[in-house]
C-alpha cells in the first residue's frame, strides 16, 4: 500500500472500518466462547468476559483488541495529528490487508486464520474489514 494517504482518506476510511472491526472481534468472541464452552461447560458474557482478559489462552485477540481501542482513542482526540490518523490507517490495513508476513501479527494469525476457514460469520465480518481496507489501498 502506498503510504501517500490522505488525512481526510485516513480519517473517512478509520470511521468507515470501525463498525467491522467491531462485528469482527464480536463474532470471534462468540465462537471463542463457544469453543470454551464446549470444552467446559456454560459460563455466563461476564465470567468469559474475565476469562479472556485474565486467561492466557486468548492473549492472542489483545493485537485486535488493541488496535480498536487505539482507533477509537485517534478518531475521539480532536488534536490527534493527520500523522496519527495515517499510521492508524496503515495499522489496520497491515493487520489486514497485507500479504507481507512481516507485517502481519505472527500470533493473532495462527488463532484466527483458521477461525476464517471454520466460521462462516467470522469469515463475512472479516469480508467487510478487507473491503474497506481495499478501497483504501486502491484510494476508492
Amino acid at each position: 500500500m502506498s503510504t501517500s494517504i490522505t488525512n481526510a482518506a485516513a480519517t473517512g476510511f478509520l470511521k468507515d472500518v470501525r463498525h467491522p472491526l467491531l462485528a469482527l472481534h464480536r463474532e470471534i468472541l462468540d465462537a471463542s466462547r463457544a469453543q470454551h464452552e464446549s470444552e467446559f461447560g456454560p459460563v455466563s458474557p461476564g465470567e468469559f468476559l474475565q476469562i479472556v482478559i485474565n486467561g492466557s489462552a486468548y492473549r492472542w485477540i489483545a493485537p485486535l483488541s488493541t488496535l480498536i481501542a487505539a482507533l477509537d482513542d485517534v478518531l475521539d482526540d480532536a488534536e490527534a495529528t493527520s500523522d496519527a490518523r495515517i499510521e492508524m490507517a496503515l495499522a489496520v490495513s497491515a493487520m489486514f490487508g497485507s500479504k507481507d508476513q512481516k507485517s502481519r501479527n505472527a500470533v493473532f494469525d495462527a488463532q484466527y486464520l483458521p477461525m476464517l476457514q471454520t466460521s462462516p460469520e467470522i469469515a463475512v465480518a472479516n469480508g467487510q474489514v478487507v473491503r474497506r481496507v481495499q478501497a483504501l489501498a486502491s484510494g476508492v
